[in-house]
């Protein structure tokens, strides 16, 4: 039961309650955001463990396209990374000269890649024969 604006509470006449109350719910949010900024990082590590050695941030952000187009494909790009890496350092370095970044990026996000890719894409004869084989 609250008290009223105007009469102070008999059990806490300097508000020291109040105040705990409103620092709890601080402390609280703050540990929220710690726990969100540690699932971050952890992603960011897991990326960056995935990234071929040497590539600048750019470049991986890059080569993420193919892969999520890839994923799109239902192709597997560790399994082609793994049976066929020669077709996978040909898809990647084509990925990174691509001009069509942004198309691609809107295409990915819309969720329509997997039907336009082969109208920008330069790895659409590759992805093809890879879904294909």
């Amino acid at each position: 039961m609250a008290a009223p604006a105007d009469k102070t509470d008999p059990f806490d006449p300097f508000g020291v309650a109040a105040a705990m109350t409103g620092w709890c719910c601080l402390l609280k949010a703050a540990q929220e955001i710690r726990d969100i900024d540690q699932e971050m990082m952890e992603t960011m590590m897991e990326a960056d463990a995935a990234a071929p050695a040497g590539l600048s941030p750019e470049a991986c952000a890059k080569l993420q396209g193919v892969v999520s187009l890839m994923r799109r494909l239902q192709l597997d790009p560790e399994a082609v990374r793994r049976s066929e890496p020669e077709t996978m350092r040909a898809l990647e370095s084509a990925c990174r000269a691509c001009g069509a970044r942004s198309r691609c990026e809107r295409e990915l996000r819309a969720g329509t890649a997997a039907r336009t890719y082969p109208d920008f894409c330069p790895n659409a004869a590759r992805l093809d024969r890879l879904r294909h084989a």
